[in-house]
């Protein structure tokens, strides 16, 4: 009988180095370079996190973090200590504002176009994020449909208290600026104002970061980070005082 070894076999001992050679070429050059050395989009990611964890050491590094998501929502809700509205800008699917709601013993407004973006952002096109029908979400929330510079002036003049919770899950600077030019003299302090884009993707600081950043600049706001995610882009804030509250 032939001994096995010296059959003409690829996984021989004679012929194993130079098989564990060419795979780890063929994994080397088929992953490593095809999809993470030339893949623009690694850096861009790398690049915003670094940023980002800048940022954090900077300005939030005695803060809580949380790496679930709605462990997050959990805690920067059980920090709402004032009464007021309770807001939600960029309901989309539903799914935070079904984390929200059970929550708040009252109505949760929720704003929403639910045609997807006006803009391009992060990758995403116009339209992007789109629905089909309105989400299902709990009975304690009232939806105001349309864009915010259409739908905000009619709720203010019918809703006169001031913010107790804000959630701004819009994405895009410029509908930021819109929720923040409307409501910042609602902005008590003791509010609670909950991020869902704030930080960790690439060109984070062009959007809600950058409204929130500008408002704080002309208005005198004083705020501090009160929890921020180590997975994703959320970060709340506690308005502690702010010269244009009308209250």
């Amino acid at each position: 009988m032939v001994p096995y070894a010296a059959l003409d076999c690829p996984f021989s001992s004679e012929s194993m180095p130079l098989f564990k050679r060419t795979l780890s070429e063929f994994i080397f050059r088929r992953f490593m370079l095809k999809h993470h050395a030339s893949n623009l989009l690694v850096d861009m990611n790398l690049e915003a996190k670094q940023q980002t964890l800048d940022y954090i050491k900077a300005k939030m590094i005695d803060a809580p973090f949380f790496e679930k998501h709605p462990a997050l929502v959990d805690y920067t809700l059980g920090q709402v200590r004032k009464e007021g509205l309770y807001l939600e800008f960029g309901v989309g699917r539903g799914k935070s504002m079904r984390w929200i709601a059970p929550q708040v013993d009252g109505t949760v407004y929720g704003f929403d176009s639910f045609d997807g973006i006006q803009e391009y952002w992060n990758g995403n096109p116009v339209g992007a994020f789109a629905q089909k029908k309105l989400p299902k979400v709990p009975d304690n929330v009232e939806f105001q449909v349309g864009y915010f510079d259409a739908t905000l002036p009619g709720f203010l003049e019918k809703h006169t208290d001031p913010v107790a919770f804000l959630h701004v899950d819009c994405d895009l600077y410029s509908s930021t600026v819109t929720i923040f030019d409307a409501l910042g003299s609602r902005l008590q302090p003791g509010a609670i104002v909950l991020f869902d884009e704030y930080y960790n993707f690439h060109r984070w600081q062009e959007h809600e970061f950058k409204a929130f950043q500008e408002f704080v600049e002309r208005s005198g706001l004083r705020y501090e980070y009160i929890c921020f995610s180590v997975t994703g882009q959320q970060v709340a804030v506690r308005i502690l005082e702010n010269p244009d509250y009308a209250g």
